[in-house]
């Protein structure tokens, strides 16, 4: 299914190529393809802000490592095998893991309207354009 989205956004990039002076015309063909260049920016920038969302997770998730790490360093060996400070951290990667699944569930549900979205204004020009 990656491949047909790629294909869709090259197809509605190659529609929406059109010069400056042509893109803000009022005929119907004019206007779908200023919603079709709206909407690839939309998924452009979507998957910019959650690149950069799973960027912070990741840098998060590495501070929060090396932290655990630390503190296995620094204990003794004859301590418990648990106690709050590592449990706490531990957690705290659980956690971390989880938001990015959320967050990569949510890039995909959002992402999949905006191509539905881009695929219908697609189809729009290109019956428009047969007639």
């Amino acid at each position: 299914m990656a491949k047909f989205a790629k294909s869709l956004e090259e197809k509605a990039s190659s529609i929406a190529a059109f010069p400056k002076k042509q893109l803000w015309d009022t005929t119907i063909p004019g206007m779908i393809r200023r919603e079709i260049s709206l909407t690839i920016d939309q998924i452009k920038r979507l998957k910019e802000r959650h690149d950069e969302q799973f960027r912070r997770l990741l840098r998060l998730e590495c501070y929060v490592d090396t932290d655990l790490m630390q503190m296995e360093q620094r204990q003794p060996r004859y301590m418990p095998y648990h106690f709050p400070e590592k449990e706490k951290l531990k957690q705290r990667l659980f956690d971390i893991e989880k938001d990015r699944r959320n967050l990569s569930l949510r890039l995909e549900e959002k992402t999949q309207g905006l191509e539905e979205k881009l695929l219908s204004l697609i189809n729009k020009h290109e019956q428009l354009n047969l007639q």
